[in-house]
């Protein structure tokens, strides 16, 4: 099984060291535990306090207070075509790092697609983009690892061709059919004949399709798509918008006091 590095880096004033730090904890227990035994990628994820202590071959996440340009959050690869994440520190910030951690390990270069029936009708045969957190990305969606909530993805068998009532279409079991959407999510796949990106959005009472038109060669596809649709869908999830990410008080307690009785073991001399 691969192991991928993966660091957390936040140039955030509002996402403090100690927070950035219970993210990644959290983002690595939900990968070692619910991700890599369904997508057999491991990987470690570990806090830096700056981006200059990143070591080379790692991956950074990188959370900021504010943005270029508001759909330039998301998927990006740097100069060598290695790649890296921006998450605003707005909202659940948890969310949105296991998201693109997720994400990151599933595709690592952003062009991964696997094959299947157009879920808009009369399409034919398309090849979706792996985004495994996309379809199921909605409120509702999300679970708690250490306290901190963190997002669905899909298994691989989201893309099988039949469904299967013994089949587990992602972690929470929200999904119960292979290629289903789920509300406030959306899925990008390219169409062969045309070589247009198309997605299908559910952020409104019905599903919407929208043909994005063709890719750009200089970018791989999930950077571009990642680009137009950014801020549109920020819009639609309260995840991003409402609340801020924290560790509940309880678990919070529970670790003083542990740390307490630790200094007071008396093994060693604290300076």
């Amino acid at each position: 099984m691969i192991t991928r590095q993966v660091a957390l880096v936040s140039e955030s004033n509002a996402v403090t060291a100690s927070l950035a730090a219970s993210i990644a904890a959290a983002v690595q227990k939900q990968v070692q535990g619910d991700f890599s035994p369904l997508w057999q990628v491991d990987a470690t994820m570990s806090y830096f306090p700056t981006l200059d202590d990143v070591p080379v071959g790692y991956w950074p996440i990188i959370i900021v207070d504010q943005l270029s340009d508001p759909n330039a959050g998301g998927f990006h690869t740097d100069k060598n075509g290695q790649p890296y994440a921006l998450v605003l520190s707005q909202g659940q910030v948890s969310v949105d790092v296991s998201h693109e951690c997720l994400e990151m390990l599933a595709d690592p270069f952003g062009s991964r697609t696997l094959a299947g029936d157009s879920i808009k009708p009369g399409q034919g045969r398309v090849e979706y983009l792996v985004e495994v957190c996309d379809p199921c990305e909605g409120d509702a969606y999300t679970y708690s690892v250490n306290g901190l909530p963190v997002s669905d993805f899909y298994t691989p068998h989201f893309f099988d061709p039949m469904a299967s009532p013994s089949v587990r279409y992602d972690c929470t079991g929200a999904i119960k059919k292979p290629l289903q959407l789920l509300k406030q999510g959306y899925i990008s796949w390219l169409d062969p004949q045309s070589q247009h990106m198309w997605q299908a959005f559910y952020f409104g009472p019905k599903i919407t399709y929208k043909d994005l038109g063709a890719p750009p060669p200089n970018l791989s596809l999930r950077e571009w798509v990642d680009s137009q649709t950014t801020a549109e869908i920020a819009d639609s999830l309260d995840w991003r918008r409402k609340g801020k990410s924290e560790v509940p008080a309880s678990h919070s307690a529970a670790s003083k006091a542990r740390a307490v009785a630790l200094r007071d073991c008396g093994h060693w001399k604290r300076a």
